[in-house]
């Protein structure tokens, strides 16, 4: 054997037992964050936000109570036990129902997450909530799955029914978003986007040949809605960014929803650039000025792993390559997602959030303005092997996992 063969065998040798020695650092790491997540610090300058997709939050589980109202499905009973574990201070939720055939009877809109914290989380003290409407559900009177058909209430609770809408959704309300917060919510100064229409986007990405013009000239880009809802801490306001794009599938060759979900994500973009083609629900034009903290958190479905359109990026990089914006995906890694593997190079563990696909995939999402100091976050994904009753709670609760950042607020 030759000495450069030689030296090159012991360097290889070097390299591995290095990435070796990093994997089972970050496995160590990642098994104190799911042990000791909820030992949150708590001072008066730190504050703690967590995303959480609970999968399909239907109006028919969150009725399910006992004679006491105590709630009785499994699911939420374990996703409302992580929650408590992590005791985040500001909480989004993804995947809850919005009520609105109790909203046409007169009951208000927060009823299904009042609902939530009644039957799931009476113990908890988040005097804050906040929801607005979505478009997930709303039947537009156009055929935008170009099946033949125009959906009508009668197809309610069907994929036609959904296919039809503003937002996917078989039903009114499904799939919708709520905050919960131990924080003031200032709420009369939050701003929505449910109809800000897909055209009005700058260099849009609407297929070509796929939707009539009468179509474009109703057709709605977020799928469920876009918030801006300041939360107040101490003297500092933060806006939160809440929004959950269209999953990049479940289409053809047009790639609509591919292109919707991009469009969507950039549509945040122009509003952290405070660009004036933004007109929020109210009328109001204009975007977030250049020296507010944001925090933009959401079920983006847009993986930093995921296909790039014609555009020659991915969607999600729209965000985290912007240069208002911090992603912290290094401090959302789990023991779960690594499935007891010794990881390769940090772009191939950091950030897995759903527990589907290749060991799950970084879809969720909460991005800090630049300005805001993270001291940690985690995934709460424990390994099955260490803490096999925190796994199986964390896979009941739902497909996604809680995501949390804690974030100093000065």
């Amino acid at each position: 054997m030759s000495f450069t063969h030689h030296a090159s065998s012991l360097l290889f040798r070097w390299h591995s037992l290095n990435w070796i020695m990093i994997g089972l650092i970050i496995i160590v790491a990642s098994f104190s964050c799911s042990t000791s997540s909820s030992e949150k610090t708590s001072t008066a300058d730190t504050v703690r936000v967590a995303l959480f997709n609970i999968w399909e939050m239907s109006t028919t589980k969150l009725t399910h109570v006992d004679s006491m109202g105590i709630g009785q499905e499994e699911q939420l009973i374990a996703a409302a036990k992580i929650i408590r574990n992590i005791n985040p201070d500001v909480l989004v939720i993804n995947e809850i129902d919005h009520d609105i055939d109790a909203l046409e009877m007169g009951e208000d809109l927060l009823l299904n997450l009042q609902r939530f914290k009644d039957a799931y989380l009476s113990s908890s003290d988040y005097k804050h909530m906040y929801v607005a409407p979505c478009n997930t559900g709303f039947l537009a009177g156009m055929d935008f799955d170009n099946n033949g058909l125009v959906a009508t209430e009668a197809d309610r609770g069907s994929r036609d029914h959904g296919g039809d809408c503003y937002g996917y959704g078989a039903y009114p309300g499904q799939y919708s978003m709520a905050i919960l917060s131990r924080y003031p919510l200032v709420s009369e100064n939050a701003r929505t986007f449910q109809k800000f229409l897909w055209k009005d986007l700058p260099n849009n990405l609407i297929p070509d040949e796929w939707y009539s013009d009468d179509e474009i000239d109703i057709f709605r880009l977020s799928s469920k809605s876009h918030w801006d809802v300041p939360v107040k801490i101490g003297g500092k306001v933060l806006h939160l960014l809440v929004s959950h794009p269209t999953p990049p599938g479940f289409d053809g060759k047009e790639n609509r929803n591919g292109r919707r979900n991009y469009d969507e994500i950039k549509m945040w973009v122009h509003y952290i650039n405070d660009d004036s083609v933004m007109v929020d629900d109210s009328g109001k034009r204009g975007g977030l000025a250049r020296d507010q903290s944001f925090i933009i958190l959401g079920d983006l479905n847009a993986s930093p792993r995921g296909d790039t359109l014609e555009t020659g990026q991915r969607a999600i990089d729209q965000l985290l390559k912007h240069p208002r914006i911090r992603g912290y995906g290094n401090l959302l890694i789990s023991a779960g997602a690594l499935n007891g593997r010794i990881p390769g190079p940090p772009k191939y563990y950091e950030g897995r959030t759903a527990g589907w696909g290749d060991r799950g995939m970084r879809i969720d999402h909460i991005l800090p303005s630049w300005d805001l100091e993270v001291l940690r976050g985690a995934v709460y994904w424990p390994d099955q092997s260490v803490d096999s009753i925190g796994a199986a709670m964390a896979k009941k609760a739902s497909d996604h996992r809680m995501i949390w950042l804690d974030i100093k607020v000065d």
